[in-house]
């Protein structure tokens, strides 16, 4: 039950963060990706991502941790590799794909998992102390 509490800590930890990047950033990366975006997103696809990142984030990450610090410094690990396999992959076959925007989403992925890792843990421990 706890695994199934964490993962739905670290969703909703993790949703509310990302699409505010997302709603902030998303101009800058329709105006670099051009004609490469779709003019609407697949949903189920998103749904999909969020599905499978928080399950590996939940598994490997917030709950295996104990203290909020080793779970953001976890998180930031998983983050910086997961959106760096997709970020270098596309750099490396996809045609004119910007190296600046590689970067970017990289360091957003870091940040991203390292502060829900580390506000989920904090959170779980309050649930239970």
């Amino acid at each position: 039950m706890r695994a199934v509490l964490t993962y739905f800590v670290t969703l909703l930890v993790m949703l509310p963060l990302d699409a505010a990047w997302l709603t902030l950033t998303g101009g800058a990366y329709r105006q670099i990706m051009g004609s490469l975006l779709k003019p609407q997103f697949d949903l189920p696809a998103a749904i999909a991502f969020y599905m499978v990142y928080v399950f590996g984030v939940t598994v490997l990450v917030t709950l295996p941790a104990s203290k909020p610090l080793p779970a953001a410094m976890r998180g930031a690990v998983f983050g910086f590799t997961a959106y760096a396999t997709y970020d270098l992959t596309a750099l490396s076959v996809i045609r004119d794909w910007p190296l600046s925007l590689s970067l970017v989403d990289m360091a957003w992925g870091t940040v991203l998992t390292a502060v829900a890792s580390c506000v989920t843990v904090w959170i779980m421990n309050r649930k239970t102390a």
